[in-house]
């Protein structure tokens, strides 16, 4: 790249630095010249707000709910909802959908670019409900990105470009929403307060919102990351504003703002495309700043489970260079706190995951519509799709597809073993789903191909694994009444305290994290080893346990390549071993989502050059009870040079120390050649099962209650 100027500034030297691409590096560039020429901003903006003081507060106790009959009479609003996805939870999705769901409405669609499996199993919506449309103008999202204000004013433009939407109210709801009052009440409430628009504010100290929010600093998108270039000086003329990015926005606004180009537009255009989260703050500014200042609501009409303890971990460090929050996700637990908005002007609430808990979005759905059917099938079921072979550009991880495999053929084996008419060959895994029952994670679908030797047909099939518990409590003593558990995983969550690697399929390129749980007690220290297949004590370190009730994470930062096999985690209190939990580091049948070449093979499964961490932890071997053993390093320079065949058939003798086959099913049938598989449809556990109340044809019955 060739910067057209000298780059000053210690922000901007890191951005560039850090970029990966040329491509990012020019334009991170081309930005900090523009602002360092002083022609990045304006430095003034016009303000035509006709009446003085902070209007968005002198509505905010008038908005109250509507009463049930307010509609009668009167012309209903209709609403856009504009629905942005992310993600691969399709069954929430089709339950959002089906719960706001009335023909008087509009549904908008956007799934985020690099989601294909997501946009594939909603396109059939289009054909089948007219007032369903899927964007085909996708963007990249990022949290805190200038893309998502970008995709929202073009969203605007679209939907405004469709004559036959005839919309009122321009509202977003993600995947991660879900409504806490019927739509009707939400339709009366808009109704009653027609022509205003719902922006939630920060408050009343500007001048912290605008600190906190990164404000004063510029702000650049490139290689789906936000760098942070450097601070900046925010045009003078105007009162900024902002709070929530969940808005509800009156067609009048959305058709000045897409259509128009005012000279506050163009100047606020041309600085939020610089700015941290500025769907959080963009409409709420030109609003206040504009003929539209006396029609703000202070409302963004949700309710938010705010746990700021939990939820500011600086979770997305690794995509923006910025310190965020992110909202919890609601349980059981909470549903109490969800009842106590009954009579508030409150509609949706955020977050929900039914991969955390399911069990909340069926207390609500009872809530909005009623008792289920006794006899309704896979209630407390829950599936999330997690590899498809019809993605070409979302590549599952090395380890996840080394796992499927491997768990395919073990599946297979289990099931000639048990009938020897039950031959078949594997051909390829099609699809990997995660199935939980009762909030519960119950293991792995493994759905594939194979051909029956005998006959030679080609068959889809689907084989149920179970996790194997490896956990265990060597010696009682001192504070380790206090565990609960101890599992490895990557991709830890701080803020739900779970691992996103929900099968922890772990690979040689991994960090592998430490999950602990305790109860209340004393405080004290425990320490923590990590000891490899062939007995090296990778890492040793002491973690203080407070007293309160405790769920810890502890990364030991291990150099990669890990050496596959099985690996132990040991605990220790005063230097005698308490407890251990053993995981599986998987070699790598696939290296970049193809089939991994020998020189490959060589470097992911031979270990780290020199030490796992920074030092020798050999002279923990006696406490810890692990001896120096020539044999496991031989046994481990033997395997690192396997391959082919060979490679498979250590990984094979690896998954089933870990992974526990349940049942087999035939998507086509039962067969009876091999009785003991399964017809997938009646199967309970498959992803090929019914389940009602997740499923597209949810949303067309409940459009044949709604014209009854």
């Amino acid at each position: 790249y060739k910067p057209k100027c000298k780059i000053s500034g210690k922000d901007a030297q890191s951005a560039l630095e850090r970029a990966k691409t040329e491509k990012c590096r020019q334009e991170i560039a081309d930005v900090v010249c523009l602002d360092q020429e002083q022609k990045l901003y304006v430095k003034k903006l016009p303000r035509s707000c006709p009446v003085e003081g902070e209007l968005h507060f002198s509505l905010k106790n008038a908005a109250t709910l509507a009463s049930k009959d307010y509609l009668v009479g009167k012309a209903a609003v209709k609403v856009v909802f504009v629905l942005t996805f992310n993600g691969r939870q399709i069954r929430q999705v089709i339950r959002l959908i089906r719960a706001i769901y009335h023909p008087d409405h509009f549904y908008y669609i956007h799934v985020d670019k690099r989601e294909e499996y997501l946009f594939r199993e909603l396109l059939p919506l289009e054909s089948r409900l007219s007032n369903i449309k899927l964007a085909r103008t996708r963007f990249s999202t990022i949290w805190g990105g200038a893309s998502l204000l970008r995709a929202h004013l073009q969203f605007m433009s679209e939907l405004l470009a469709i004559s036959s939407w005839k919309w009122d109210y321009y509202i977003n709801l993600s995947e991660s929403d879900y409504p806490i009052k019927p739509i009707n009440d939400l339709v009366a409430f808009l109704t009653k307060y027609k022509g205003n628009n719902f922006l939630k504010s920060h408050g009343s100290d500007t001048h912290r919102f605008i600190q906190k929010q990164g404000l004063e600093q510029t702000f650049y998108e490139c290689d789906n990351h936000l760098w942070r270039l450097g601070p900046r000086k925010l045009p003078t003329g105007i009162r900024i504003d902002g709070g929530s990015d969940w808005i509800g926005i009156y067609r009048e606004l959305a058709e000045f703002v897409i259509l128009e180009n005012d000279e506050l537009l163009k100047g606020l255009k041309g600085s939020f495309q610089y700015t941290l989260l500025p769907v959080e703050s963009f409409f709420h500014t030109y609003s206040q700043n504009s003929r539209f200042c006396d029609k703000i609501i202070d409302n963004n009409l949700h309710l938010t489970n705010w746990r700021r303890k939990q939820g500011c971990k600086c979770q997305y460090k690794h995509i923006v260079d910025w310190c965020g929050c992110s909202p919890n996700d609601f349980k059981t637990s909470d549903l109490d706190k969800l009842m106590n908005y009954e009579d508030k002007a409150v509609f949706f609430a955020r977050k929900f995951e039914a991969v955390v808990n399911q069990e909340i979005i069926n207390s609500l759905d009872v809530y909005l519509f009623g008792d289920f059917k006794q006899d309704m099938t896979a209630l407390s079921n829950y599936w999330q799709n997690e590899h498809h072979y019809l993605d070409k550009n979302t590549k599952t991880k090395d380890a996840y597809l080394t796992g499927y495999y491997s768990l395919m053929r073990l599946g297979l084996r289990i099931l000639s073993e048990q009938s020897p008419s039950c031959q078949y060959r594997p051909i390829k895994v099609l699809e990997a789903n995660l199935f939980y029952e009762s909030d519960h994670f119950h293991g792995l679908l493994v759905l594939y191909q194979v051909e029956d030797i005998r006959t030679g047909k080609t068959l889809n099939m689907e084989t149920h694994m179970h996790p194997k518990t490896h956990y265990s409590v060597l010696n009682p003593i001192g504070n380790i009444g206090r565990l609960s558990t101890l599992d490895v995983g990557t991709n830890f969550d701080p803020k739900e305290l779970i691992f996103r690697n929900y099968a922890s399929l772990i690979g040689p390129y991994d960090e592998p994290v430490l999950r602990h749980v305790w109860g209340p007690g004393d405080e004290f220290v425990i320490s923590i080893a990590w000891i490899d297949p062939t007995n090296v004590i990778a890492a040793s370190y002491d973690v203080k346990i407070p007293a309160a009730s405790h769920i810890g994470n502890q990364n030991p930062s291990l150099k990669n390549p890990l050496r596959p096999g099985v690996w132990t985690v040991r605990l220790m209190e005063n230097l005698k071993l308490v407890a251990e939990t053993k995981f599986l580091i998987f070699p790598l049948q696939f290296y970049q989502a193809k089939v991994i070449t020998t020189s490959d093979i060589h470097q992911a499964h031979r270990g780290p050059e020199g030490f796992y961490a920074k030092k020798d932890f050999s002279e923990l071997r006696s406490v810890l009870k692990v001896p120096k053993d020539e044999g496991l390093e031989m046994e481990a320079l033997t395997n690192a040079r396997r391959v082919g065949r060979d490679l498979e058939k250590w990984i094979d003798e690896l998954s089933p120390l870990f992974w526990q086959v349940q049942k087999t099913c035939s998507i086509e049938g039962v067969s009876k050649s091999c009785p003991q598989v399964e017809w997938c449809r009646t199967s309970s556990w498959s992803s090929r099962s019914p389940d009602p109340k997740s499923e597209l044809s949810s949303i067309d019955a409940k459009l044949k209650q709604l014209r009854r």
